[in-house]
């Protein structure tokens, strides 16, 4: 056989086989109100939420057990199969911080694990932090806490992470914390809960980042955001900052503070023009990705239509992934169904070339 037949067989039997490159992930960056890796090739954020209830509750709850680390890593695997580039995980206060002033090491430690594992899958994190899901799990010493002192603690909290993950290409952003609001409820000052309102699925996903009435909205957490952002950035220049807002007023007095504006719009069904037009008033100079979506209020060809009208005006989406790929859901069940809809429509709609 000639070299040239040798060397066409050889391509015939390599073209049967995904070869995966070995080149690491790179540090993604803004360029230009554009995400962009370090050899300046395009990124568009495209992921999902990431839950597993069924298997291990919160991420957190059992990591420090060896098979829990193994479903992780196997979801985050499931995940970039899906088409996902990017996973958003949720970190809570409590399991990171012993006492206000004192991080607790060993979560430190299993946390930099997973973004190693995240590393070595070549898939991107989104590491939003600061939760407090469960309400009854919140230190009695962390509740009874005024703003400052709170605020301070907070400082603590994500220097520790960005010391530990921040050198990791992987790690794409830091989220700072999962939807705040202002003094909601409060009356008086320190007269209201910093957990806001009632659990949804038995989580509360709203925090008060003060308990002072008299404190403005915009100026207050543009403050707060800029004490956490240099504490971080004592520690990692690189790494971006977001926050996951609500989709409530303006966000763009923000874009001064953070690198990227983040939001959580579910449109609803008779409302969608309203979605669009928040995205379109919401433009600044800093990219806004939407941190959370789904069909939750909508069907599916109404968010491709919400999608596709703020087409350019927006650096991303991230749905949901709850520990299930579309073949292990229920056909019957229907949390399972709208569950298997949500990652298929991510899937099907994937706009990444990445």
């Amino acid at each position: 056989m000639s070299h040239l037949k040798i060397a066409l067989s050889v391509l015939l039997l390599l073209g049967n086989y995904k070869v995966e490159s070995k080149a690491p992930v790179s540090k993604i960056e803004i360029v230009n109100g554009k995400f962009r890796d370090s050899c300046e090739n395009p990124f568009f954020p495209w992921g999902f939420n990431y839950t597993n209830p069924e298997k291990i509750g919160l991420i957190e709850d059992s990591w420090s057990k060896k098979e829990t680390r193994e479903i992780i890593a196997q979801d985050f695997q499931e995940m970039k199969e899906l088409g996902a580039n990017v996973i958003r995980i949720h970190l809570q206060y409590n399991k990171f911080m012993i006492d206000a002033h004192t991080p607790n090491l060993q979560a430190l430690n299993i946390l930099e694990q997973l973004v190693k594992v995240a590393e070595e899958k070549k898939i991107y994190l989104l590491i939003t932090g600061l939760g407090a899901y469960t309400k009854s799990d919140q230190p009695d010493w962390y509740d009874n806490m005024n703003d400052e002192e709170r605020w301070d603690t907070h400082k603590i909290f994500w220097r520790s992470i960005a010391n530990y993950i921040g050198k990791y290409n992987s790690v794409f952003a830091y989220d700072l914390m999962n939807e705040p609001v202002m003094a909601v409820n409060c009356k008086e000052i320190n007269k209201c809960e910093w957990i806001v309102g009632d659990a949804f699925g038995s989580y509360h996903f709203i925090q008060n980042i003060s308990r002072n009435p008299d404190n403005k909205f915009h100026s207050t957490i543009v403050r707060w955001a800029d004490e956490l952002k240099r504490a971080i950035r004592s520690v990692d220049e690189k790494t971006l900052v977001t926050i996951g807002f609500l989709p409530l007023g303006d966000l763009k007095p923000f874009s001064g503070s953070l690198d990227f504006i983040s939001t959580h719009i579910y449109p609803e069904t008779g409302k969608i023009d309203d979605a669009i037009q928040f995205i379109l008033n919401n433009q600044s100079n800093v990219p806004l990705v939407i941190t959370e979506t789904a069909t939750l209020n909508c069907d599916e060809y109404e968010l491709l239509h919400f999608l596709k009208q703020i087409e350019n005006k927006y650096e991303g989406a991230i749905g949901h992934y709850f520990g299930k790929t579309p073949g292990e859901h229920s056909d019957t069940i229907l949390i399972d169904i709208l569950h298997k809809n949500a990652i298929e429509f991510f899937t099907k709609n994937n706009p990444t070339t990445y």
